[in-house]
């Protein structure tokens, strides 16, 4: 910058007024000269007021002659040795004392002439203070100790003058700039003279080598620091007030550049850059961007707040460069190429050469210090927070606070917190800046040269060998001859055998991953030279390729095994730079940089040193956990790319011999070092996220093979069909068939959307794995072998999982979870090999999990080992719906059975085969806890309703019966349709019982319209815990198949009168014995008066006795014709004309009676109170009183599986304004082309109106109503027509029920949603009541047509359009009525505490748009009705799927809010890379898991079949009959209508 330009530095020995004070010296002798010096300086001392008491006096010197001798002799004095330390003392306490002169308020003392031209003179006294600062040679530590106190005083007096005098000239603060230069070279230049400490042997890897004598032999170390700071400090001050010129900056450059082997000036050099960093980044990109943190406050103010900006900007660039090249202090012999260090090697008998000094073996800590202060600019420019000076003081910081918190699991509330700024400079810019700095740094002792095959060998002793040459890639002249001179043959070299260019290898990784820093802050659609790309990628190569020769020269085996291709390889050993190329590269595969791809090879053979081995041997510095964590996140980065480039053949970094390699032949060395890596991971972080990996690369196998086949049966093209459309493998369709739903959905997709996989996602959608053949070495093997297929990975998924499930990962809730979730995905899985021995035992080891788990100590039992256990049961649930054939065999049956027992009672009835069963009543009922016997009632009812019947043929939108009271009432024959049918009405001809206070039976006696043959038929619906079904059963003598056959004829003709019928005897029965009347009668007989007696006695009664009689006797005459006549006509015998005619029919049957008593419910211990409960085991309920129907209403509303909601949003490049993000889904146009095939991919669409699952708002769940929208979807929608209005996207399974919204503009029409978020509070129980009062008022809740029900024929009824279907619910548990405000059951909040927390899924173009994603503003957007009423007034918690496209094909994934204790919910992991084929699926399995983890955590949820239970409880207690036994005999014979 400055070669063209004389330095003013012109030798020591002519500076400091020499030829003055040698006249004064020659003039008179020493002793003579001393004396004089002495007592002048203790005379002008004395007036000073500074020995004694009393104010100064005022100084007799008033003329300049007088000066022009005392002068002299005071800069003589400065001269003295040490030992005359009073005179030094007295001279520097004159001198400082007349410096004043300078000040606003001179002191008193000072002489007239110096006040009359302070400058003049005080360029003589700072040319005198030269003498004191110069060194005496060796001395004690006291002596030099008390120079150093006079220096120090005099550096403050001079630097107070710098900076508070108002009347500096431009030639005072030259003289002052020279002055500071020319004592910090008489300090500083000379090499550091310090005894090593004899006891330390030679530094490993990473020297830093301290001297520890305890007699220091020269000042310039112990001032080092503080004359270099005031120099440095004064410069920042010249250059506010009197620029320096050109011949000073390069005096000062060519100084530095000569006090390079001292610490302290890079130590300074750091401090400077770092406040002019501060100053400079604060009005280039204003004050939003992030702040380098100085925490000395002396700091803060060390540059003039008078400095302008330009005058900054040239200073910063300047003092940038003032130490020449850093990467220089890696070369000791251009370090050593000084005067003085030539001088010290003439003069001194041990070191020869001026290389060979011991004080250069400080240089690699010098080197890595200067090599952090550049990557802590580097990391200023980026806007890394909490960039800080004192992290250069940390060792090893080569884990800067970006690397460091991407790679950190712990969230502290707000993790939005961006790692970089959106406003930090380009790749290009930094690299321009500081690239030929790091780069050079980075390929230290590299050597160039192009391998000659893939096998590296790098030799370790590199620094023996002469074949090789360490170049830079900025080799210039002195470049190279410094490399020369520092070649491993050098024999300077040989010499210093304590100092060789490996023990740099520390600044090399510092540099190294300062390049990866910048490089991973590549935005999205930014450019990077090639060049930059190229240098970038053979430095990577190198840093990966060497390992640290302290290190393995340990481990000689390491040498030895050129088996390997890397050294380090499988030995648990990791260089220093390898670990700095990991911590700080985890985003290299995650860019859309052009050939990385290149590296992989070079970085899987590190991932094998790293992540394989249980021990690993890394740099003190790096935390293994983080270097794990850091290589886990490599690798997941790099999973997709075998099967996503499956023809793509790479050529290796550094190899020229034109071999190139397929990366489909790395796949099986990925996942045996994805399984590796997981038998030995003992952190739970990084397990989890191996276990996301490794559910990633099943199911990506699966899809790959699948599409493989589809294209080996020879689709046309117009034919191809995308795998990643709602057909994925674990999604259910509506349509019937489960397990051929992969089959239907390749005939439903659009066309041509395979095709739109390019080639460089794919080579060619014909080609199978076993086609992809590789012919770099002249043969043809198959890329994907049996071993890494997907069945091969299956199985040994659930291996693997499953035995670390019960051996190590059974006490960490989160791994624990991390493996059930996976083994819930394997489950889902279609594989066509699946080996159903397999799938047994991965039930087996799931019931071993949950009995291991179960049995623990109750020390051990804690609410996160339940929510374990509930999970497990969960994870069984989906392992026997998807593979119902399990249930098949006795022993899997058994297990499960038993588990169930286990989960439910608390213990087994049979704890082995031996012993003998204990009845359910001998055990005692003792449960783990309430929530895992609710787990395992729910796996028993998967087990007895849904294995080998879901989906039903309602499709998987239903798991109950979709029938109604109103439905089944409309097809009876009783019912006319002549009057409105409301629910209310149709209650009223059903009987309603409630039993085992858990089921309520609803019995309808009327036959159904469609059953011709009368039978006693009953219809009942069934409400229980887990739902509603609808059964209509009839008593039969003969089974249904045998009732057709007639065992009669049909016309079996007329009979023949038969007239001999025997003799018939007309005997009238006597009530009493003949011998009756010949008893005699006794006094007491008589006692009673006859009636004839009474009646004779009184004519009244006489006259209506006869009346009496005669009354009779016409009766009974009456009653005899009348009987004679009915003879006559029913007479079959003797009578001749009688046709013989069958009975007539009964049409009158109890049938409800009948049912009840064949299941046992009326026997009289059922309808009497029990010790367990209060409530009998049947009770009748009155379906007259008010509000019952509206409460069955709400139990029909209570879902019986978990439903949840995920809102889609897409984000243009730079948007972060909601409504501009809800406009993007407008149009397809205005989306990524894979947008619309990433939401076909998450589930099935569904009209809202004619939809009976879960909607995403409560307002349209559950019900089928008629609407202008019920056409199809806008085939030109970017997304909007998923909005909630019409249609959504929908997905379930036995267990769960998820609805993705995608929120758009209402154009004037209000969406369900955007109708809830206009109230600040809503109130829900009042929401839930007005739409149920608006139901009953639209006449009920009728059924769903006849198209809802293939059993049911048309019917001639006025059927209502608007009836809705109450087979699903929502997840409120709520109160209803003013009588019921005060009565609750269970937690009533607990539904409305899970359901106020949000996931999103959103879709960036740029993905720095993660960072300002405006998602608290959205919320208004995400309403879905289930919210509390207080969720708006608390802090939101909403989970993020970030989803960003990258150019290659692939989808980079951010996770964000996971900051609840159970976190990192699964298979996706922050920061992971997946392929186009899996990703629908697996962003539907995490927003699953994401809600699935959060009621885990909620303290007051419960499932969906307690709350069921809870909500009939609570219907027994409001409408049930207050009878005895009688009563209720009594009612069972009443009909339900009287």
């Amino acid at each position: 910058m400055f070669s063209d330009w004389p330095s003013e530095l012109v030798p020591q020995q002519g500076w400091g007024d020499e030829a003055a004070i040698s006249a004064f010296k020659d003039a008179i002798p020493w002793t003579v000269g001393r004396d004089f010096v002495a007592g002048t300086a203790k005379h002008l001392a004395g007036s000073l007021g500074l020995t004694k008491p009393g104010p100064p006096v005022k100084s007799k010197i008033v003329h300049d002659k007088q000066l022009q001798v005392l002068m002299p002799a005071l800069g003589h004095g400065l001269s003295f040795p040490l030992s005359e330390i009073d005179i030094l003392r007295d001279c520097v306490s004159v001198y400082c004392e007349w410096l004043s002169a300078l000040l606003p308020n001179p002191k008193s003392s000072v002489p007239g002439p110096i006040l009359n031209d302070p400058n003049h003179y005080a360029r003589i006294i700072i040319n005198h203070f030269y003498y004191l600062f110069v060194p005496r040679g060796a001395q004690g530590p006291d002596v030099i100790n008390r120079q150093a106190v006079l220096c120090h005083r005099v550096l403050r007096t001079l630097q107070n003058i710098a900076q508070n005098s108002p009347c500096l000239s431009e030639d005072t603060w030259q003289t002052l700039l020279l002055f500071l230069l020319h004592i910090n070279s008489a300090l500083l230049s000379p090499p550091t003279v310090k005894v090593p400490d004899e006891s330390k042997s030679a530094p490993s890897s990473t020297l830093s080598l301290n001297f520890t004598g305890d007699v220091p032999e020269d000042a310039g170390e112990q001032l080092c620091e503080r004359v270099l700071s005031v120099l440095f400090e004064t410069w920042l001050l010249a250059c506010a007030r009197c620029f320096p010129p050109p011949p000073l900056w390069n005096a000062l450059r060519e100084s530095c550049q000569r006090w390079r082997h001292r610490a302290g000036l890079i130590d300074q050099w750091n401090r400077i850059n770092f406040a002019l960093t501060r100053k400079l980044i604060g009005f280039m990109y204003g004050p939003s961007f992030p702040e380098i943190v100085i925490s000395a406050e002396d700091d803060l103010n060390i540059i003039p707040a008078s400095m302008s900006r330009d005058c900054i900007a040239q200073v910063w660039y300047r003092i940038l460069h003032i130490i020449g090249n850093p990467v220089d202090l890696s070369r000791h012999t251009v370090i050593s190429k000084t005067p003085a260090f030539l001088k010290y090697a003439i003069s001194s008998a041990l070191v020869i050469e001026p290389s060979q000094h011991p004080c250069l073996q400080m240089l690699p800590s010098i080197f890595l210090s200067a090599m952090k202060g550049v990557s802590g600019l580097v990391d200023a420019f980026l806007g890394v927070p909490n960039t800080s000076l004192d992290n250069l003081t940390q060792k090893g910081r080569q884990i800067s606070p970006a690397s460091s918190l991407s790679l950190s699991t712990e969230y502290h509330g707000d993790d939005t917190a961006r790692l970089l700024a959106s406003g930090r400079a380009k790749c290009n810019s930094i690299l321009h800046l500081f690239g030929p700095w790091l780069f050079e740094a980075a390929l230290i002792n590299c050597n160039l040269q192009a391998s000659p095959g893939p096998q590296h060998k790098t030799d370790s002793g590199s620094a023996g060998s002469g074949s090789r040459r360490p170049v830079s890639v900025f080799g210039g002249e002195s470049n190279r001859k410094s490399s020369d001179s520092s070649a491993p043959g050098d024999s300077h070299t040989d010499r210093l055998a304590s100092l060789s260019p490996q023990h740099f290898q520390s600044g090399r990784a510092e540099a190294l991953g300062a390049l990866c820093r910048i490089f991973c802050s590549k935005k999205t659609g930014e450019e990077i030279l090639l060049v930059y790309l190229a240098r970038f990628y053979i430095a990577l190569h190198q840093g990966l390729r060497q390992s640290d020769p302290a290190v393995s020269s340990s481990h000689p085996d390491m040498n030895q095994n050129s088996s390997n291709r890397y050294q380090g390889i499988r030995t648990g050993i990791c260089s220093e730079t390898a670990a700095s190329i990991l911590v700080n590269g985890v985003d290299l595969f995650r860019l859309d940089l052009h050939g990385v791809v290149g590296l992989v090879p070079s970085v899987l053979g590190v991932l094998e040193c790293v992540l394989p081995e249980g021990e690993l041997n890394a740099p003190s510095h790096f935390p293994v956990t983080l270097l794990r964590r850091a290589a886990t996140h490599v690798l997941l980065s790099i999973l997709p790319l075998p099967l996503h480039f499956q023809g793509l053949q790479v050529k290796e970094v550094g190899n020229n011999s034109g071999e190139r390699l397929a990366l489909s032949q790395l796949r099986p060395q990925l996942v045996n070092l994805l399984t590796n890596a997981l038998q030995v991971e003992v952190d739970p972080a990084n397990t989890q996220m191996l276990l996301g990996g490794l559910l990633f690369c099943v199911q990506d196998a699966a899809l790959c093979e699948v599409m493989d086949s589809v294209s080996q049966h020879n689709f046309s093209a117009d034919r191809d069909h995308n795998i990643m459309s709602s057909g994925a493998s674990d999604t259910v369709s509506s349509h019937g068939d489960y397990n051929s739903l992969l089959d239907e959905s390749c005939e439903t997709l659009p066309d041509g959307s395979l095709s739109q996989v390019g080639a460089s996602s794919f080579t060619g959608t014909a080609t199978s794995h076993a086609a992809m053949l590789s012919s770099t070495d002249g043969e043809t093997r198959p890329v994907v072998e049996d071993s890494d297929s997907a069945h091969a990975l299956f199985v040994r998924a659930i291996y693997l999982v499953c035995h670390r499930l019960i051996s190590s990962w059974k006490s960490d809730v989160n791994v624990s979870l991390a493996g059930l979730e996976l083994l819930s995905g394997l489950a889902r899985l279609s594989i066509a090999e699946q080996d159903g021995l397999e799938c047994k035992r991965a039930v087996k080891w799931l019931c071993d999990y949950i009995a291991y788990q179960c049995s623990r100590p109750p020390r051990a039992h804690s609410k996160d080992l339940h929510s374990t256990i509930v999970a497990a049961f969960h994870c069984a649930s989906v392992w026997l719906v998807a593979h119902p054939y399990l249930l098949q065999d006795k022993e899997c049956l058994a297990t499960v059975l038993e588990v169930v027992e286990l989960g439910i009672s608390g213990s087994k009835s049979q704890v082995k085969s031996s012993d003998a069963p204990r009845l359910k009543h001998e055990k005692e009922l003792k449960p783990a806890s309430m929530r895992v016997r609710d787990a395992a009632e729910a796996l028993l009812s998967c087990v007895l309703s849904q294995v080998g019947t879901f989906p039903s043929v309602c499709g998987a939108e239903s798991l109950s019966s979709l029938l109604d009271e109103v439905t089944l009432l409309r097809h009876c024959n009783t019912w006319g349709g002549s009057e409105q049918l409301t629910r209310d009405t149709a209650a009223q001809h059903f009987r309603y019982f409630v039993a085992q206070n858990s089921i309520m039976l609803a019995l309808l006696e009327q036959p159904l319209g469609n059953h011709q043959d009368p039978q006693p038929t009953v219809t009942a619906l069934i409400r229980g815990p887990f739902g509603r079904v609808a059964w209509t059963m009839q008593l039969r003598h003969l089974p249904r198949h045998k009732s057709s056959a007639k065992l009669y004829t049909v016309n079996p003709g007329r009979p023949l009168p038969m007239n001999d019928v025997g003799i018939k005897h007309n005997v009238k029965p006597k009530y009493f014995p003949d011998s009756v009347e010949r008893i005699p009668l006794c006094k007491s007989d008589k006692s009673i008066p006859t009636l004839e007696s009474v009646i004779m006695n009184d004519e009244k009664s006489a006259l209506e006795h006869e009346k009496l009689l005669q009354i009779l006797d016409h009766q009974i005459a009456f009653e005899d014709s009348v009987q004679r006549q009915v003879e006559r006509e029913t007479s079959e015998y003797p009578d001749v004309e009688t046709e013989c005619v069958a009975p007539p029919l009964c049409f009158e049957f109890q049938t409800a009676r009948l049912l009840l008593s064949h299941f046992g419910f009326l026997s009289l211990d059922a309808l009497q109170e029990s010790v367990e409960s209060a409530v009998p085991s049947l009770v009748a309920v009155d379906s007259s009183v008010a509000g019952f129907a509206r409460d069955l209403d709400i139990l029909d509303a209570t879902n019986n599986r978990t439903i949840d909601t995920a809102h889609i949003f897409y984000v243009q490049a730079g948007q972060s304004v909601p409504q501009d993000i809800l406009s993007n889904v407008i149009s397809s146009s205005s989306v990524h082309p894979h947008f619309m095939e990433f939401l076909n991919g998450l589930g099935w669409t569904v009209n809202v109106h004619q939809h009976p699952g879960w909607t995403g708002h409560i307002s349209t769940a559950f019900m089928v109503t008629s609407s202008s929208y019920d056409g199809p979807v806008d085939a030109n929608h970017g997304g909007s027509g998923f909005n909630g209005r019409s249609h959504v996207l929908y997905w379930s399974d036995a267990v769960s029920e998820i609805a993705f919204v995608v929120p758009a503009p209402t154009h004037g029409q209000a969406s369900p949603g955007s109708q809830q978020s206009s109230t600040n509070n809503i109130n829900m129980v009042g929401f839930v009541l007005e739409s149920c009062d608006r139901a009953g008022g639209r006449g009920g809740t009728s059924g769903s047509g006849s198209e809802r029900s293939d059993s049911l024929p048309p019917y001639d009824g006025d059927v209502e359009a608007g009836s809705s279907i109450s087979s699903h619910t929502s997840q409120m548990s709520y109160g209803h009525g003013s009588e019921n405000k005060n009565r609750k059951f269970g937690r009533q909040t607990s539904a409305m505490s899970c359901n106020d927390h949000k996931v999103y899924l959103v879709w960036l173009e740029s993905f720095d748009d993660c960072y300002t994603f405006p998602a608290n503003e959205l919320l208004s957007e995400t309403v879905t009705g289930l919210e509390s009423s207080s969720w708006k007034d608390k802090e939101a918690i909403v989970h993020i799927i970030f989803i960003h496209a990258l150019t290659n094909g692939l989808f980079r994934i951010k996770l964000q809010g996971q900051n609840a204790k159970l976190n990192m919910a699964g298979p996706l992991v922050d920061g992971q890379v997946v392929s186009r084929r899996v990703l629908g699926t697996l962003v539907r399995q995490t927003a699953l898991n994401m809600c699935r983890r959060r009621r885990l955590e909620s303290d007051s949820y419960q499932p969906p079949h307690v709350r069921r239970k809870l909500r009939i409880q609570e219907m027994v207690q409001k409408y049930r009959y207050e009878m005895n036994e009688p009563e209720f005999y009594t009612h069972l014979f009443t009909s339900p209508l009287c």
